[in-house]
């Protein structure tokens, strides 16, 4: 196996064996974030870090529920805040009571 740090969109498209233009909608939809997983030097196509590619991969399922904490996850990456029932709202209510008082 090759251990190329930095990849262009095609060589990691075919390490993870998918089609370039899902490489591409993972970028659009914040999934990949620049300066974490890919670098667009000057003059150059984004660069992949293979080592931040594979840490996203192994964190997987776990990371999404913990940076959702419950939200829905929408399409370009950020979650949509669930509203609290009236009972989580009067209990939210009665500990922020409690704080002050």
């Amino acid at each position: 196996m090759q251990t190329d740090e930095y990849l262009t969109n095609s060589e990691l498209a075919d390490r993870l064996k998918v089609k370039p233009k899902t490489i591409k909608n993972k970028m659009a939809s914040g999934i990949f974030k620049k300066g974490v997983h890919y670098f667009s030097p000057k003059g150059l196509r984004p660069r992949f870090k293979w080592s931040a590619v594979v840490a996203w991969m192994e964190a997987g399922e776990e990371r999404d529920q913990h940076e959702s904490g419950g939200a829905i996850p929408m399409a370009r990456g950020y979650f949509l805040k669930v509203p609290l029932s009236r009972s989580e709202e009067e209990l939210n209510g009665r500990k922020a009571n409690e704080l002050q008082g």
